[in-house]
């Protein structure tokens, strides 16, 4: 392994679900063979008095004591997944600003889905969503139980692809996280109206739809070199966030873009990657499509 590979990234505030991160981080540097670091961010700005005063030394000192002690039991959780390059830092950013600054030399930004809800609090909702509208690189929001269950290892990668410019780029994402993994991958493209219009869907033909969407995923997933990766084509008449969602529970990740094809200048989420990173029932991937 080399040092100059850009590596993962993830954070730890302390609790279960910065260490759900740490761990979904580390099998991640193992299975890609590459550096992971491990952030705390401490936030020295948050303890500014009246805004302007800065805080006594012995209280940064105590906030760099217990960074240090997250940092150590988050290293020895990454290792135990089979990461080999660790390497763990304070930071004394925000949170959200630590990781997108991180994210402008990384390969790949993990946060979990909630954290403690403190002022340093690494994973809480908001951060996690900041972090995905504004990251440099891909990030993973690592939701829900099942992924780190018995069994896991034998559910899909299930990837959603609408037909936008950027799709040829989520398909290749999806690709190589079901190769690492050893599953099978699942293109999803759904397409409908949300709400639905009546006045529009009258007058359309669902075979017709069926038969444009398979020749879209036929045409992308022939671009791609899958190898020994299974590939399962579903073309659906459904709303892509709630196919995508419900796909997720029985998923081992989920790969979307960070912005889909209804998104517009100045739109730094998508609706369905802001739904996946609040329903979703496992990790979501969203891949960077923006610069």
């Amino acid at each position: 392994m080399t040092t100059t590979q850009q590596p993962i990234v993830t954070g730890v505030d302390g609790s279960g679900e910065a260490l759900d991160a740490v761990r979904w981080a580390g099998r991640a540097a193992r299975l890609h063979d590459v550096p992971l670091e491990i952030v705390h961010a401490l936030d020295f700005s948050a303890l500014l008095a009246g805004g302007v005063v800065p805080p006594p030394e012995e209280m940064k000192d105590v906030l760099r004591a217990h960074g240090h002690r997250y940092l150590r039991a988050a290293r020895e959780i990454a290792e135990a997944q089979g990461a080999t390059d660790v390497t763990t830092r304070l930071d004394p950013d925000r949170a959200a600003q630590a990781l997108i600054e991180a994210s402008r030399k990384a390969s790949l930004v993990v946060v979990g889905s909630g954290g403690r809800g403190r002022l340093t609090g690494l994973l809480s909702g908001s951060v996690a969503s900041a972090v995905g509208a504004h990251a440099g690189s891909d990030v993973v929001v690592v939701r829900g139980e099942t992924w780190d269950e018995p069994g896991a290892a034998d559910r899909p990668v299930v990837a959603g692809i609408d037909g936008s410019e950027p799709s040829s780029r989520i398909l290749a994402t999806a690709v190589a996280e079901a190769r690492a993994r050893h599953a099978h991958l699942v293109v999803v493209h759904a397409s409908a109206d949300d709400p639905p219009r009546p006045e529009t869907e009258r007058h359309l033909d669902p075979r017709t739809l069926t038969d444009a969407g398979q020749r879209l995923l036929t045409g992308l997933t022939g671009d791609h070199d899958a190898g020994e990766v299974r590939i399962e084509r579903v073309v659906v008449r459904s709303h892509p966030r709630h196919e995508l969602i419900e796909r997720s529970a029985t998923a081992q990740l989920v790969v979307v873009g960070d912005r889909g094809r209804g998104g517009f200048p100045g739109l730094l989420l998508g609706s369905t990657g802001q739904a996946l990173l609040h329903n979703a029932a496992c990790p979501v991937y969203l891949v960077r499509t923006t610069s």
